[in-house]
């Protein structure tokens, strides 16, 4: 594991233009074998957590509205396809094309777009937050640091999301509120 994730978490961590992340005990980079003997781990910590575990939570809400979505445009896409394919039968009982049909077979392409682009960003968001959450929870077992994290999510009529958070690390529970 990258020894600047130790740094991330530490309260001592100081920002240097030239070497990035660097210890402001010793003013250099890390240099240590496994673990940090002189980490302080508090408030970074703690907003860390936060950070990483409400991203991981909503990356699972993200996915279960994902699949309905991906249900709902689907079945519309679908439906779209069959009112196309009925409207062609009977133009072509006519002998008739018309480009409204050309126009309502792109409306039932799209919605299927619709439905896979859904999944895809659900996908991508999955994909970047899971191994920060990993090296979050390695961290946190390295340093015998145990936490508890629950999350409601919940999106009202103007699709608003409100997420009310409960950590609870160390005996001290932090609730928090965020609306976006």
């Amino acid at each position: 594991m990258d020894k600047v994730k130790h740094c991330e978490i530490c309260d001592l961590h100081s920002m240097n233009l030239k070497a990035g992340l660097i210890c402001s005990l010793t003013a250099k980079k890390p240099d240590f074998q496994n673990k940090c003997p002189e980490i302080k781990l508090n408030q970074n910590l703690k907003d860390k957590i936060i950070e990483v575990n409400t991203e991981f939570e909503d990356s699972k809400y993200v996915k279960k509205l994902a699949l309905g979505n991906f249900i709902l445009y689907s079945l519309a896409g679908i439906g779209v396809l069959g009112i196309c394919y009925l409207l062609v039968i009977s133009l072509f009982r006519l002998a008739r094309i018309h480009t409204f049909t050309i126009v309502v077979f792109c409306i039932g392409m799209g919605l299927f777009g619709t439905a896979i682009g859904v999944l895809n960003y659900s996908r991508r968001k999955r994909r970047i937050i899971s191994p920060k959450k990993e090296i979050l929870d390695k961290l946190a077992d390295l340093y015998n640091i145990r936490y508890q994290f629950d999350s409601k999510i919940s999106t009202d009529v103007m699709g608003i999301k409100e997420t009310k958070i409960t950590l609870r690390l160390n005996g001290e529970n932090i609730e928090k509120t965020y609306r976006y």
